[in-house]
């Protein structure tokens, strides 16, 4: 497992795309261009490290695309922030650039990151099959973040409290270097099957996220309406989610699953028993056969 954790030895492109209101995108392709395609995408306080488990896993047998989301890593922000149309926009520029015309690829989509996928199926409903042969949405949510979510606890009439809460906890920066509660926290919070190695892999990729940033793309959960976008995915969908998860418990992921179900496109939805919000992380080797699933049906 730590080995997978490890910066990919395997060659790869950089491109960098600039969006119509200047942000720019960094974007890194792994393995041949004439194999199939992954598009990875991260979720808040992400970056292409985050992938790191599957790059190294599937880039000796795929064509593995990730970018840094606008505000993340090596991307900028841009002018327009961050909101779901945004987002949509970003992902449909990126696929544009690495597909060539009549290809189309697998795109995985982690937390805030199956969220953008959403988004761009709700704002490019005819670019969903010519673009996209399966979609794999790991630990998201298409609505009602704040009343979903488990993170805070507060419920009935406390439940006001939550949404203002949320905005504090986006701001929230982990301490550098993280001492012994701060890794016990996160790991009970987020990852409770990684080890400590993962857990301190995850807590690196945080660190230097400023403020604004992180209070800019936790905003963008208040008002979340994306049931639209999950029922335009005509393609195989599989959904998964880890039975710990707080961020995007169950409940959420089942509520995709069955408008998926509904259209006749869910392909698989899968709950990891023990896992949090992190399987790629936690249990990289059944994250990955479910994209290897996908893949055998493209």
């Amino acid at each position: 497992m730590t080995a997978l954790l490890h910066d990919p030895h395997v060659p790869f492109t950089i491109t960098e795309i600039v969006t119509d209101d200047s942000a720019r995108l960094h974007v890194r392709t792994y393995g041949s261009p004439d194999a199939p395609a992954i598009v990875l995408v991260h979720g808040h306080g992400g970056r292409v490290e985050y992938w790191n488990p599957q790059i190294n896993a599937l880039a000796s047998q795929f064509r593995v695309v990730a970018y840094d989301q606008r505000g993340f890593g090596r991307s900028t922000m841009g002018r327009a922030g961050v909101d779901t149309p945004t987002l949509a926009a970003d992902l449909e520029a990126v696929l544009a650039e690495v597909l060539s015309a009549g290809d189309r690829a697998i795109l995985v989509g982690h937390s805030f990151g199956g969220i953008s996928v959403l988004a761009w199926a709700k704002r490019f409903p005819d670019h969903v099959s010519t673009r996209a042969s399966a979609v794999l949405l790991a630990n998201t949510i298409a609505e009602r973040f704040h009343a979903t979510s488990k993170l805070l606890p507060f419920a009935g009439r406390a439940a006001w409290i939550r949404r203002p809460l949320f905005r504090v906890l986006g701001r929230a920066q982990p301490s550098v270097p993280p001492n012994p509660v701060v890794r016990w926290v996160f790991r009970l919070m987020w990852v409770p099957a990684a080890g400590w190695r993962a857990v301190d892999f995850l807590l690196q990729l945080s660190v230097g996220v400023g403020m604004r940033v992180s209070s800019t793309w936790t905003a963008a959960l208040t008002g979340l309406k994306l049931n639209e976008g999950v029922a335009n995915l005509n393609v195989p969908t599989t959904v998964l989610v880890g039975s710990r998860d707080r961020a995007t418990p169950p409940l959420a992921s089942s509520r995709i699953a069955d408008i998926l179900r509904g259209t006749g496109h869910l392909h698989r939805f899968v709950e990891l028993e023990g896992v949090g919000h992190c399987p790629n992380i936690e249990t990289p080797e059944l994250f990955d056969d479910e994209i290897r699933r996908l893949a055998a049906m493209s």
